[in-house]
């Protein structure tokens, strides 16, 4: 009889949302419905690759699947980005866009994953801003259901890894975290400012 491993199909199906996470994001960056913004998506995709070679380096396992299914699609969100202009680039975004890069040597030097996870999630955390940013002036720029996704995709990861260390819970905890908070404000956004 084959006997199927629980944390294997987990990480399945969470790589598997992983990659649909970004489809809404991809379609309406296609039709121009929707502006990602290029220096966010930049510094997810830097920061998610970083933490999938942490949490691989940390045993995580099928937990560690989503992750890198997630820092492909982003990779190809970013390029779309750039390629409509980046969205409208402010002083307080280059600002959080440099300071986001500039953790990376830090980074580098620390040499342990524990480290490297801690300095990916506040470059993460910061690349945030520019999006919650944009989010609040125009709501409906950003895709909620991207963001659902997200939720959804961190959690399964979640439940699918090897090693619970702090080195492979940090990042999926905080991205459920920022994410769940980028929905509250947008919701509350669009219940306040119209679509234009």
């Amino acid at each position: 009889m084959l006997e199927v491993d629980f944390k294997v199909v987990v990480g399945s199906i969470a790589a598997v949302v992983a990659v649909f996470n970004y489809l809404p994001y991809l379609i309406g960056t296609i039709k121009k419905t929707l502006k990602p913004h290029a220096f966010s998506w930049i510094v997810w995709t830097v920061m998610t690759t970083v933490t999938f070679f942490a949490q691989v380096a940390d045993n995580a396992g099928p937990g560690a699947w989503a992750t890198g299914a997630t820092a492909v699609t982003l990779f190809v969100i970013a390029i779309m980005a750039l390629r409509n202009g980046g969205y409208q680039i402010t002083t307080s975004d280059k600002i959080s866009f440099v300071g986001a890069l500039s953790a990376i040597p830090i980074w580098i030097a620390t040499a342990d994953p524990l480290w490297a996870v801690i300095i990916v999630t506040t470059i993460e955390t910061l690349g945030f801003f520019p999006t919650y940013r944009k989010g609040f002036m125009r709501p409906y720029d950003e895709s909620i259901l991207a963001f659902m996704l997200t939720i959804t995709k961190y959690s399964l990861a979640l439940l699918a890894l090897e090693n619970y260390t702090a080195t492979t819970m940090l990042f999926p905890i905080a991205l459920i975290i920022l994410s769940s908070g980028l929905v509250l404000e947008l919701l509350w956004r669009r219940r306040v400012v119209r679509e234009s």
